[in-house]
């Protein structure tokens, strides 16, 4: 029977919380289930993006009371059977909201950091195992929290945009290079850009001739300014490009053939179920959330920070040079995130969620 479901996120901008989010709602939306979006803000990324869906979205500037009211009357307006919740601000929102409308909440875990508001919610999502440590060792019940890792449109990394890919491929040169690798985030210290383009140039001081692309905010500011700074000590100018978010991140994929995501304090990081669903090997920071994808489907490599990059980079060249051990790992990506990560599949582990807390 289709649930009517009320969505609520307090930030607006474009970041892996928000993508998320608006997967949830795609996901549950494909499903049949009546689906309503509460934002903070008024314009922004996730208006943008639900417009673009067709789903009804509402803002709010959720500072107080006055929002909870609001917020009360669309419950009541649309027959909400059930709250979902994403990013502190909202979390705390939704809490306050089902005690007043007597609707369960169920929150999402995006990064690894706990707040009291978990405690309150009927149910908590996480993506990876080490969130649902972090839950229990703050005394959340094992039986609340349920592991539910992200789900893309794995059908848009496999049939791309030849247009679009070939006037990538003239824009950024990359016949001129032997290997391509992608990195994909926000610039921000955490992410660790400065590592993969530490392995960049390790993989050209082996003999290759790299291309690193980096894909997040527009480049400019302090932290910029010292990647910039560690590529010009690297030698690097001509085997690193910036590239501000695009659309066409399945189009830049497919130029790609290793997706990095070294970063620190990473849940999981879409971005590497993005890259495995490209046919891309990818590679995470171990003892991070996203060590659980490589760790258990064998899709990649780690970067161990005792170890340095420069193993790490041997790694990656020697399966680049393998064509046909390069294609069987290529291919157990695509396959891993069709079978494990489609928005069809997500949508159902999110309704187990949405029944097993209605249930109760």
């Amino acid at each position: 029977m289709p649930l009517r479901i009320l969505f609520i996120i307090s930030k607006n901008d474009r970041y892996g919380a928000q993508r998320v989010f608006l997967d949830q709602v795609a996901s549950l939306n494909r499903l049949g289930h009546k689906v309503i979006i509460a934002v903070r803000g008024f314009d922004g990324y996730v208006t943008d993006s639900a417009r673009a869906l067709g789903i009804t979205c509402y803002g709010f500037q959720m500072n107080g009371v006055a929002d909870i009211l609001r917020l009360r009357q669309l419950v009541r307006h649309h027959n909400i059977d059930i709250i979902h919740t994403s990013l502190d601000r909202a979390d705390y929102f939704g809490v306050i909201l089902s005690k007043v409308v007597r609707r369960p909440v169920v929150s999402t875990m995006h990064v690894r950091r706990y707040h009291p508001g978990f405690k309150c919610a009927n149910a908590v999502i996480v993506s990876s195992r080490q969130q649902a440590k972090t839950l229990q060792d703050k005394g959340i019940k094992p039986d609340k929290i349920h592991l539910v890792r992200p789900g893309i449109d794995t059908g848009r990394f496999i049939s791309i945009d030849s247009v679009k890919r070939d006037a990538w491929q003239r824009a950024l040169g990359t016949a001129q290079h032997t290997m391509a690798l992608c990195h994909i985030s926000s610039l921000h210290a955490a992410k660790a850009h400065a590592v993969s383009i530490e392995i960049t140039a390790a993989c050209k001081g082996l003999g290759e001739n790299p291309l690193l692309l980096i894909v997040g905010d527009l480049p400019h500011g302090p932290y910029y300014d010292s990647l910039v700074a560690i590529i010009t000590e690297h030698d690097l100018k001509n085997n690193v490009r910036f590239i501000p978010w695009t659309s066409e991140i399945p189009e830049l994929l497919s130029l790609c053939q290793i997706t990095l995501l070294p970063s620190m304090n990473e849940a999981l990081g879409m971005v590497l179920i993005e890259g495995m669903a490209a046919g891309t090997p990818i590679v995470a920071r171990t003892g991070e959330g996203g060590a659980e994808l490589v760790e258990e489907y064998g899709t990649g490599f780690l970067y161990n920070p005792a170890l340095g990059v420069q193993p790490l980079a041997e790694e990656l060249i020697s399966l680049c040079r393998d064509a046909a051990r390069y294609k069987t790992l290529a291919d157990r990506c695509r396959t891993i995130a069709v079978d494990e990560f489609s928005l069809a599949n997500y949508g159902k582990r999110l309704m187990k969620v949405n029944e097993s807390v209605l249930s109760h």
